[in-house]
């Protein structure tokens, strides 16, 4: 204590009573400390993980659906030994099939060949899943009977370690044993996680990729039983199919005539617009230049050259480039030029007329033109000056076509070349 009047410190001399009573406050103090130490675990109770759960039913499903998809696969693969095998009339359960054409034989293969690749891709995908399921099963098995061991050891107070070791140094070496212990579950619980994650990813993945395989398998048999249903039509119903391809193939013969026709058409049209106009009779737009015709889409649908004719069903010569269209939607001009010709017999309508349909002819000078062919509406006129962008037509399907789009063609000096080199 300190004198007030003289400021020294002075040390009061402590009676022994008032000393027991000091020493026995500090030794219950330090009691406490050491009992709640004693009390408490060695280390925090192990950190749950989320474990997953599959009924018992779905798994059985599971292996019922995979069975029934290896039979289908058999059943699928022996058909198709049968039909690439069997050189006269087909025998048997197939022999129905004698009553299909060589064509329609052809395509009934094939699609069987897609159900059976489907049906394969399906029990592929169904084996993943399974074993992601016995993983999870695995996997879950090993973190209960992990846990039960954890919380055996880490459960453990302070005391009942002191109390189980031989001696102090005992006792010290099987707190940092438990500590150790400790660690290396918490590492195992991470990767326990991680394992059951990846298997429950797989396990979803593979049930979504059955599923979606199931679904392609269904389209094919649905289009078999189509070709199956055509067996025994009658005569009148082939002619009168006949009747239809035929029409057909003198559309396109027509059609044919008329791009022919047009070549010269744009010629003399080119001649009459740069005869004592120099400045028409520019510069052509360079290879590769040239603005996509079709804003958004910069795909190529039909290229240019020899193709299977998908309204004809024969291989003819493709004379421009398809490119993708929704009825309605603008289509621009290649390049800059001057409108040389407009065709709209049935301006406004989505489909009808024939041949191009609704077009446009637009030239860029030395003897360069652009077409844009079955089109909804044209908004240009002849002797128009458009330039690259330019919205010029709305997209349609007239004429000889089988769905919206723009049939794009390039043409130097009246004759047809690839478009693709100008506007790729």
């Amino acid at each position: 204590m300190i004198d007030e009047k003289t400021g020294v410190v002075v040390i009061k001399r402590v009676g022994r009573r008032e000393y027991v009573a000091i020493s026995a406050a500090i030794l219950a103090v330090l009691l406490f400390v050491l009992f709640a130490w004693l009390s408490s675990p060695v280390s925090a109770s192990p950190a749950r993980i989320t474990t997953y759960f599959t009924p018992a039913q779905d798994i059985e499903d599971a292996k019922k659906d995979k069975k029934e998809t290896e039979e289908a696969i058999d059943e699928a693969e022996n058909k198709i030994e049968k039909l690439a095998d069997e050189v006269e009339a087909l025998t048997g359960e197939l022999a129905v099939l004698n009553g299909l054409s060589e064509e329609q034989m052809t395509q009934y293969l094939e699609l069987t060949e897609d159900l059976a690749a489907a049906l394969i891709a399906k029990k592929a995908a169904i084996v993943v899943y399974l074993d992601s399921q016995e993983t999870l099963k695995i996997k879950t098995a090993e973190y209960s009977a992990r846990i039960s061991v954890m919380f055996e050891f880490q459960n453990k107070s302070t005391l009942e370690i002191m109390l189980e070791s031989d001696n102090l140094a005992g006792f010290f070496t099987n707190l940092e044993i438990i500590e150790l212990i400790g660690d290396s579950d918490k590492q195992t619980m991470e990767e326990m996680q991680a394992t059951l994650d990846d298997a429950q990813l797989k396990s979803e993945y593979a049930l979504q990729e059955a599923i979606d395989m199931q679904e392609v398998a269904d389209a094919k048999e649905a289009e078999l039983k189509e070709l199956e249903a055509l067996i025994g039509t009658t005569q009148d119903t082939l002619d009168e199919k006949q009747a239809e391809l035929s029409e057909w193939e003198e559309k396109e013969k027509e059609l044919e005539q008329a791009s022919a026709e047009l070549d010269d058409e744009i010629q003399d049209l080119q001649n009459k617009l740069y005869a004592g106009n120099t400045s028409k009779n520019t510069t052509p737009p360079p290879q590769g230049t040239m603005t996509w015709p079709y804003p958004g889409d910069y795909r190529i649908y039909s290229a240019y050259g020899m193709r299977y004719h998908p309204v004809y069903k024969v291989n003819k010569m493709h004379w421009g480039v398809d490119l993708g269209g929704s009825y309605g939607n603008p289509i621009v001009a290649a390049a800059n030029g001057t409108v040389l010709k407009v065709d709209t017999p049935v301006s406004g309508q989505n489909t009808g007329g024939k041949n191009y349909g609704n077009y446009v002819v637009i030239d860029h000078g030395g003897g360069v033109s652009t077409l844009y062919a079955h089109c909804k509406t044209v908004s240009v006129s002849v002797g128009d000056s458009v330039v690259a962008g330019q919205t010029i037509a709305a997209c349609g399907s007239t004429g000889t076509s089988t769905g919206p789009h723009v049939h794009f063609e390039v043409r130097v000096n009246g004759s047809k070349v690839n478009p693709a080199d100008y506007i790729t």
